[in-house]
């Protein structure tokens, strides 16, 4: 009995010295992956715990190893005079041929870059823009529509977001349905050419996560080598000999090398938005001073002029077309009818209208961007600013011109005399002078003045020109001066001219 209660005391200590090793094996086996079961992967490049690794460049689709080879270099800002430029380039592309676009901005307007887009989607060439050394914001967009996108050492890609330019310059975030617009754009264009889309989308909205790559908060720009290792771009070169070994194709023994038209580059510098307000202007000006004063054709040649050059240019760069001139040309004869044959109304606010929609509708390109993103974004607003602007400057400008011009020099010469010699017939014969003592006197006039006509005065008809443009028939008159066998006149105001008349 004493034997056994010592055996169980000597296994009991060797229990108590065992348990920390057994606790201890316990806890690793606890800690080892089951059979077959793979270790958790380290974390990724975006800090994620079990983030996908980057997939590696896309392979090269086919490339043309015959066929003519074009290279045209993009730089600076994409505005509306690239567009058509870039347009009339890939249409003149055939199959078998091979498209570069060397491309270098900081970005630019989107209206110009969606019709890059869209003239670059519907190409029948094959695409490579060749990023060198960066493609951003609306270069981005044009980047992703090309079928090859290559990129050279120290290359940046992305940062798409719209932007508005405020009062003193500085760049304020554009409204959620302008961010949304742009994220869709982008992810159409990048699923259409077998990108990912979730990338092209980080790099518009910061609150897109893409695992492994961009964190949500933060706008995406790729390097050039995050775009081959994400599968947006295929291949890097760092010169043109480079880029056509990396696209698998000898030097071309020639390469075209397009330039804008004299014609383009025109209205590059016509749609410009500071000389497109002046010449708005100065075209409505010089209408309304010829129906004003007809007869010498010089103000009406100058407007005409202006106003050509003005829809030349957006014509050109797509935003203005046939209906947007028929519209205007019907507002101007309705604001001819009115100064004609005063006294409507209607045609005059209608006419008005037709030409402020006109000018309006050429500075908007509402086919590509909606209404509602147009004004969102803000240029619906510059646009409706620029135009009412320039409505104002020629409404002060003619009222200005109608005041002064008679009273000096060049005025009396070019307005006044020329509109005599145009309108006024039968009048008395050169040399012969109305009666100084006609001056100061009140009359009425006996026609309408546009601006001359007949005014009774003393009992007997008097040829007159109006000093301040149109007066209807029955209206009292005073006579300011007299000058060759005819008076000036001015519309009598009631009360203190009548007294000094009386």
């Amino acid at each position: 009995m004493t034997g056994l209660w010592r055996l169980l005391e000597q296994a009991a200590r060797w229990a108590r010295r065992a348990t920390p090793l057994l606790a201890l094996l316990a806890t690793m086996a606890l800690c080892l992956p089951a059979r077959g079961e793979a270790a958790a992967p380290a974390a990724g490049p975006g800090g994620a715990a079990g983030a996908p690794a980057p997939p590696g460049p896309r392979p090269l689709p086919p490339i043309p190893g015959a066929g003519k080879v074009t290279v045209v270099a993009i730089s600076g800002t994409i505005d509306l005079g690239l567009s058509p430029f870039l347009e009339r380039v890939v249409a003149a592309q055939g199959e078998g041929d091979l498209l570069v676009l060397d491309i270098s901005t900081l970005g630019g307007r989107i209206d110009a870059a969606l019709a890059i887009r869209d003239a670059l989607l519907r190409a029948r060439v094959r695409t490579v823009c060749w990023v060198n050394p960066r493609a951003i914001s609306a270069g981005a967009l044009i980047s992703l529509a090309c079928d090859v996108i290559a990129v050279a050492p120290g290359a940046t890609l992305g940062a798409a977001t719209p932007v508005q330019i405020g009062e003193g310059g500085e760049m304020k975030p554009v409204a959620e349905k302008v961010v949304s617009y742009m994220r869709k754009e982008m992810r159409a264009t990048a699923e259409a050419k077998g990108r990912r889309g979730d990338i092209a989308e980080a790099m518009v909205d910061a609150d897109v996560e893409v695992p492994g790559l961009d964190e949500k908060g933060k706008l995406l720009t790729l390097d050039g080598a995050q775009a081959l290792a994400w599968g947006v771009a295929e291949v890097q070169a760092g010169s043109e000999a480079d880029l056509f070994g990396a696209l698998g194709r000898p030097q071309p023994a020639e390469i075209i090398r397009p330039r804008p038209s004299f014609a383009e580059e025109l209205a590059r510098f016509l749609s410009d938005p500071t000389l497109s307000g002046v010449l708005m202007t100065l075209g409505m000006l010089g209408i309304l001073l010829e129906l004003y004063a007809p007869g010498h054709g010089i103000s009406l040649a100058v407007g005409l002029s202006c106003l050509a050059l003005f829809f030349f240019g957006h014509h050109v760069v797509k935003l203005a077309g046939w209906e947007e001139l028929a519209l205007f040309a019907v507002g101007a004869i309705l604001i001819a009818v009115e100064i004609l044959v005063p006294g409507h109304i209607v045609p005059g606010v209608a006419g008005a209208a037709c030409v402020a929609s006109a000018l309006l509708l050429s500075l908007l390109d509402l086919e590509r961007v909606p209404v509602d993103v147009a004004w969102h974004a803000g240029w619906l607003p510059r646009a409706l600013a620029s135009v009412c602007g320039s409505l104002a400057a020629t409404a002060a400008l003619a009222v200005g011109a109608a005041r002064i011009a008679p009273r000096t020099r060049f005025g009396r010469r070019f307005v006044l005399d020329a509109a005599i010699r145009g309108v006024a017939v039968g009048g008395p014969p050169e040399g012969s002078a109305a009666p100084a003592s006609l001056v100061d006197r009140l009359g009425t006039a006996a026609t309408d003045l546009r601006p001359s006509g007949k005014v009774a005065l003393d009992g007997r008809r008097v040829e007159a020109l109006s000093e301040l443009g149109y007066v209807e028939a029955g209206a009292r008159v005073r006579v300011i001066r007299a000058e060759g066998g005819r008076v000036i006149v001015r519309a009598a105001a009631r009360g203190a001219d009548e007294e000094r008349g009386a």
